[in-house]
C-alpha cells in the first residue's frame, strides 16, 4: 500500500490573523505552531502537518482543529484503516528534507510522498503504538518542563 491509497496531503492558505496570541485555533507552518487565530481552523479534526517549503521542514501533529499556512500541508484521511496518530509517528521516521524538488527553494512534492509504500498493520496495532509512543511523548515534555524549571 502506499501513503497516497491512505492521505491526501492539502495545502496551507494564508491566515491574516495568525501572529495572534490569544485566538482559539493553532496555526502552522514548515517548523510548527506559529501562532493563533481566531478564524475557523482549516482542518476540523486532529491531524499532523508536514512542512512543505525550506531548509528544515518538520512534521507536526495537533490534537485539535488548526489551520496552516501555505508552506506546509495537513492530512486527510482517505481510508478509515490508518490512525492518523500512528500516521504521524511514522512520518516521523521519514527524512522528508531529502524530498527535494529541485527547485530553488528546498520543497516537498507531495506526489513524492504518496508514493512511498508503507506497511501498514491493523488499526488495533497502529492504536497499540500511539498509546506507548503518546506515554513517552507526555514523559519527555515532563522531563523537559522540569528542566527548564530547575534552570529558571
Amino acid at each position: 500500500m502506499r501513503w497516497g491509497d491512505l492521505i491526501s496531503l492539502e495545502y496551507g492558505k494564508p491566515v491574516k490573523d495568525k501572529d495572534s496570541i490569544d485566538g482559539n485555533v493553532p496555526v502552522y507552518g514548515t517548523n510548527g505552531q506559529i501562532g493563533t487565530s481566531h478564524l475557523p481552523p482549516l482542518c476540523n479534526h486532529p491531524s499532523f502537518i508536514v512542512g512543505r517549503k525550506g531548509a528544515y521542514r518538520g512534521v507536526h501533529y495537533s490534537e485539535v482543529p488548526f489551520s496552516v499556512i501555505d508552506t506546509a500541508f495537513f492530512a486527510q484521511p482517505l481510508s478509515d484503516k490508518v490512525d492518523m496518530k500512528w500516521a504521524y509517528y511514522k512520518f516521523l521516521t521519514y527524512n522528508i528534507n531529502r524530498m527535494d524538488s529541485g527547485s530553488a527553494i528546498p520543497s516537498t512534492d507531495r506526489y513524492e510522498i504518496y508514493a512511498i509504500e508503507v506497511d501498514l498493520p491493523a488499526l488495533t496495532t497502529q492504536k497499540q503504538v500511539v498509546s506507548v509512543l503518546d506515554c513517552i511523548d507526555h514523559k519527555i515534555k515532563a522531563n523537559k518542563a522540569i528542566n527548564d524549571n530547575l534552570a529558571a
